[in-house]
């Protein structure tokens, strides 16, 4: 079955990648949940992350840099698979899942994450609010990073604290 999925994706990218010009790549698989991958890493890097590697090798042939993957929940057991495969983005980064966004960037300095706003934090309030948008004012400004709530805001953060949030991100980074 993956052998047939990507060939059906590498077949697809040699049919429309001579034709259009594309800023990005990205995959849909929601490969992990909050206990980490669905499936085996040990499968992971012996069957998927060849595949991977195949498409990978198409997108640099037409200068397509970014890929990222819906990853969901704990990616720290595939994470180097998936980027030897290729991927080098994650996407919704989901921080209660896995871990503060620093620290895989910390160790993955290749790596780029879209996401990784701890959305608990924002129904604690203003200060909470304050100090997690604080803990990711580094990994903005160095790049690759551009933090978000992952999915959707809870129905427990009030209007005016996610409004806050908003004003405070638009504040620290430029961005809403």
């Amino acid at each position: 079955m993956v052998e047939t999925c990507c060939v059906l994706v590498e077949h697809f990218l040699d049919q429309v990648l001579p034709h259009f010009k594309f800023d990005y790549a990205s995959g849909w698989e929601d490969i992990c949940y909050k206990n980490g991958p669905i499936v085996p890493p040990k499968l992971f890097r012996d069957v998927i992350q060849s595949r991977y590697r195949r498409i990978r090798d198409r997108l640099d042939r037409y200068g397509i840099d970014i890929w990222y993957t819906d990853c969901d929940g704990d990616v720290r057991p595939i994470l180097k698979y998936l980027m030897d495969g290729g991927i080098n983005c994650l996407f919704p980064y989901e921080v209660n899942s896995c871990a503060h966004p620093g620290e895989l960037l910390d160790q993955y300095p290749e790596l780029r994450i879209m996401g990784g706003v701890d959305k608990m934090e924002l129904a604690k309030g203003p200060k909470a609010i304050d100090a997690y948008l604080e803990s990711l004012i580094h990994y903005v400004k160095r790049g690759g990073y551009i933090p978000f709530c992952d999915h959707r805001c809870p129905p427990n953060v009030k209007e005016e604290d996610y409004l806050y949030y908003l004003d405070k991100k638009e504040e620290l980074f430029g961005m809403k």
